[in-house]
């Protein structure tokens, strides 16, 4: 009979760091840019056409940087290559599924982009159309990645990819809202984007707003109402350990304090509508840490 040394005090080091909660964080605002840059030639809303090439754009410059990440954090980036070839690629694996979402989300927002330059009606709707299910599904697989794993309890929810799919669309307009302003700023008063629009995106948050805020309080009570191992994930992690970036960054900083500018009189003015949508930003990713970082602590430090 074979002997065994088991040993109590091994350090277990957090699996998924800072790196992984930037990937979500840039995966989900490049999936929310992209369906901003297809209002005009996918659901034929004329007054986006401008927009077009600056939200594609700056959806496929925020994912090529997520192969970097996820190769750096992987901490022997050589590793990536099982992931694509056949024998050893798993059709259960969700992290296989998203590592050919990952690979064709960029090339059909590339192909988009290029007959929309090409001013090809058909092709760039039906392009378009592609991309957006690819952009969605990946961000969606995202939230499935994290909701399979029954020993972190704070993941461990079909909310998870609702709660990520609703967290991308917000934070990509609140995204563009800012570039649209910020590029205003430099541009002459005819080569500027129509300022409206930074209005009625910032409309269009509310209501992501408000769905973020329901998911989060179902997710609420299922931790402070759940089982044992819940309550601890409630108290000692959320409210003790990542305290800041769940209960100011997230709710506090990117959720009530923009729904408040964006019910109010502050909503009319261009300040009002553009510090709503960079405190969305900001929130959406201060999410992404306590849902990444957070969700760990448990199984990783006790």
């Amino acid at each position: 009979m074979g002997e065994s040394i088991v040993t109590y005090n091994a350090f277990h080091h957090v699996a998924w760091g800072t790196t992984i909660s930037v990937y979500f964080w840039l995966v989900g605002a490049s999936a929310g840019s992209f369906v901003i840059s297809c209002f005009g030639w996918v659901f034929g809303i004329k007054r986006y056409k401008p927009l077009t090439m600056t939200a594609s754009v700056t959806a496929i410059i925020m994912l090529l940087l997520v192969p970097f990440l996820l190769t750096w954090d992987l901490g022997k980036p050589i590793r990536f290559i099982y992931l694509l070839i056949p024998g050893y690629w798993h059709s259960t694996g969700p992290m296989a599924w998203g590592t050919l979402l990952i690979c064709l989300y960029p090339m059909s927002m590339v192909v988009y982009s290029y007959f929309v330059l090409q001013n090809n009606q058909t092709f760039a709707k039906v392009f378009g159309i592609v991309a957006i299910v690819l952009a969605l599904s990946t961000h969606w697989y995202t939230g499935v990645v994290m909701e399979l794993n029954p020993g972190r309890f704070l993941n461990h929810t079909a909310l998870a990819p609702l709660l990520f799919l609703t967290g991308a669309f917000i934070s990509g307009i609140g995204l563009m809202n800012v570039i649209v302003w910020i590029r205003n700023l430099f541009r002459s008063e005819e080569n500027k984007f129509d300022p409206a629009l930074i209005f009625e995106m910032a409309s269009f948050m509310v209501y992501g707003i408000v769905f973020d805020i329901f998911l989060l309080f179902l997710d609420f009570m299922q931790t402070v109402y759940g089982n044992q191992n819940e309550v601890m994930g409630h108290t000692v992690v959320l409210m003790e350990i990542f305290r800041f970036p769940y209960l100011w960054l997230t709710m506090v900083i990117g959720l009530f304090v923009p729904l408040i500018i964006l019910v109010s009189p502050l909503k009319k003015t261009m300040t009002g509508a553009v510090t709503a949508s960079l405190l969305v930003a900001v929130g959406v990713y201060g999410m992404r840490i306590w849902w990444v970082l957070g969700g760990q602590y448990l199984q990783s430090f006790y």
